[in-house]
């Protein structure tokens, strides 16, 4: 990563903790403060938003490299009590169960030995986190509440082991490093039985397996009634990478399938106040499984849990997308930042990192913002500007001059907005006697129909001139990450890659920031645009279909803006469907809301322009497809309204047959 600082995508589960320190932003630290109260909280987003990022400020090892670099820790003062077990459901072995047929054999027996593998994970984590902090200064103890020394702990050890959950199989210890050793001894013993090493789990195990969160829950309360820990003090359970339960091999038997999400659930669901769960996953891994473990009950938000949804919070709003106020593009520019000082990028001396995009680091490496004007009249290079104006037969001669003479000293954009005008709204035949400001398409009271065309006009022009569009600029890097700090990065990935193998040594650039030109942003943009929609099919879930839907309909609706000769419709660069159509035909609601999850499309609620239709919902791809698929990203005008029959065919031409009856969703399985 020192070479390209944006090389490597995912550092939330790879870099050491004193790294953490450094390339950490705290920027979503006050939007997420339910993370760090009681309770249970499921954090909820797409791949590569954040999650993980934020679960390892609960984790011990982070919170003392903050101290050892003499920074201050992101959480809140009135928020540091706590003290979390951390269990990440991908490096744990737990999908490993996949590899046991025997397991399909005995559905409930296999929940309840996922539910004690989990629970013995999850207490020897706990022990874990204290036994790091018991290392840590008096200062970080005092903070969290830690009351016991070594001693103490190695004393109350005892107590843990009679604990009557274990059923005597822990046995006696009288020391905290016998205890943990204890308890990895049955984690070894399901791994030895998970990867095959063993032919049976011994018979003391299966006949001493722990309900879900019990030994959890219990240690959580002895710590507390010993007075190891202070009264306030939250003991948490961090389990992230939930939606790996999703992808355990399982062969369907007869009757059942083994539902590991729903043996977590049930943690949830007991609501115990000695410990409160920690959930991270993606969307749509979650949406849709709620069953609660041994019962026919669903989890319920606000009563089993509470949603921290960075989706919701990092999404920008429809008609302020550009805004620097939004908290999308205070993440992105202070991890740009955070980002090249950690590849060891010179800064001026003094600077500071700002929240404002006019003034920020961003804006200095790519530009402040590459408005489609410039790119039309500049950065385009087209020659000949006038061959590209269409005037029509029956305009006045003073008209086409006009328009004739705004391109050729340089203002194709502006003789361009012209031509659309005059088609929407007739010749006025006056243009010979007014300035340029005067022009009534480049007046104040035009500025809306101005702003909803300027991306198209960019559009379109590329493709008569047989070139690519031209993309760049630090605003629009921001609104083609469309709310994903994944995207963002991905978008930098690309441009720095290709600046870095055009240009000098890494080690020669670092001792200054870069100014990087607009043509080669714009290249690499459009690479990253185009693997961005390949990189679809590496997914789960009906990965193939998701991405040959997202190229049939890019195609389709840049058909239909290509074909607006008028400009009247420069919003189809989405569509939207009435809510009732979606209610009535489910399959294809669904189909819809896993693009959705997965971050492929954009599903925002839509107040139709008839009243008497009623709501509707309208779907845009995410920005950073857009490149690729030719079509503009801004919304900000009515989009395509298409028919729900339309829609199925699209889905149809995408590989995935839909039905056009009434009926119940299929079950999510047969989608994943």
């Amino acid at each position: 990563m020192k070479s390209n600082p944006f090389f490597e995508l995912y550092v939330g589960e790879r870099i050491s903790s004193d790294e953490f320190v450094t390339i950490f932003s705290p920027m979503l630290v006050e939007h997420t403060e339910a993370l760090f109260r009681p309770g249970n909280i499921v954090v909820k987003g797409i791949q590569g938003c954040g999650k993980s990022m934020l679960l390892s400020l609960l984790k011990p090892r982070v919170r003392i490299e903050y101290e050892n670099a003499n920074e201050p820790f992101p959480v809140p003062e009135g928020l540091r009590k706590f003290i979390c077990g951390s269990v990440n459901l991908a490096h744990s072995n737990v999908i490993d169960f996949g590899y046991r047929s025997s397991f399909d054999e005995g559905v409930l027996q296999t929940e309840l030995l996922f539910a004690d593998f989990l629970n013995y994970l999850i207490c020897d984590s706990i022990l874990d986190s204290i036994e790091v902090y018991l290392s840590s200064s008096k200062a970080i103890q005092d903070e969290i509440g830690l009351k016991f020394g070594p001693k103490d702990f190695d004393e109350l050890a005892t107590k843990i082991c009679e604990m009557p959950v274990w059923e005597g199989w822990i046995g006696e210890c009288d020391s905290l490093s016998k205890l943990r050793g204890r308890l990895k001894a049955r984690i070894v013993a399901y791994r030895r039985y998970l990867h095959l090493k063993d032919r049976d789990l011994a018979e003391e195990i299966r006949d001493t397996a722990t309900p879900i969160g019990a030994a959890p829950a219990d240690l959580a309360r002895l710590l507390h009634e010993a007075g190891a820990v202070d009264k306030a003090t939250n003991i948490f359970v961090d389990i992230d990478q939930y939606e790996d339960l999703g992808i355990i091999s399982s062969r369907k038997t007869d009757g059942a399938r083994v539902d590991y999400r729903a043996v977590i659930n049930k943690a949830l669901s007991s609501r115990d106040p000695a410990i409160s769960y920690r959930i991270g996953t993606r969307g749509y891994s979650w949406n849709g499984h709620a069953k609660i473990h041994g019962t026919d009950g669903i989890l319920e938000p606000d009563r089993h849990f509470k949603f921290v949804d960075l989706d919701i919070i990092l999404r920008k709003g429809e008609l302020d997308s550009s805004r620097t106020a939004n908290v999308f593009n205070k993440f992105a520019l202070d991890v740009f930042d955070r980002r090249l000082r950690f590849a060891e990028f010179s800064f001026p001396a003094g600077d500071v990192t700002s929240s404002r995009l006019d003034s920020s680091t961003l804006a200095r490496v790519y530009g402040t913002r590459l408005h489609a004007r410039v790119k039309v009249n500049k950065v385009m290079g087209l020659r000949e500007a006038e061959k590209y104006i269409d005037c029509e037969e029956h305009w006045s001669d003073s008209t086409k001059q006009r328009l004739t003479e705004l391109a050729r000293k340089g203002q194709l954009y502006e003789a361009k907005l012209g031509e659309y005008w005059i088609r929407q709204k007739g010749d006025p035949n006056d243009l010979e006697t007014k300035d340029d400001e005067q022009l009534p398409w480049l007046t104040p009271n035009a500025q809306w129909w101005r702003k909803e065309r300027s991306q198209i006009i960019a559009v379109k022009l590329a493709s008569d001139s047989r070139q690519q569009a031209i993309w760049g600029g630090a605003e629009e890097i921001l609104e083609l990450s469309g709310g994903s700090i994944l995207a963002f990065l991905g978008l930098n990935q690309y441009i720095w890659s290709t600046w870095l193998q055009g240009g000098p040594q890494a080690e020669v650039t670092r001792a200054r920031l870069p100014e990087i030109s607009y043509s080669l942003q714009s290249t690499a943009i459009l690479r990253a645009s185009s693997d961005w929609i390949k990189m679809i099919r590496s997914q789960s879930g009906r990965s193939a279909e998701r991405s040959r839907f997202v190229e049939t309909v890019g195609a389709i609706l840049r058909k239909k803006l290509l074909a607006d000769d008028k400009l009247t419709y420069p919003g189809r660069n989405g569509f939207s469907l009435l809510d009732s159509a979606l209610d009535n035909y489910p399959d294809i609601r669904m189909f819809l809301e896993q693009m959705a999850d997965y971050g492929n499309i954009l599903m925002l609620p839509h107040t139709s322009k008839n009243r008497r239709d009623g709501p509707r919902t309208k779907f845009y791809f995410h920005p950073i497809f857009c490149p690729s698929l030719n079509i503009p990203y801004i919304r900000t005008k009515e989009p395509y309204y298409a028919d729900i029959k339309e829609v199925a065919e699209w889905i149809y031409e995408s590989g995935y047959e839909v039905s056009l009856n009434s009926s119940p969703p299929p079950m999510q399985e047969e989608l994943f």
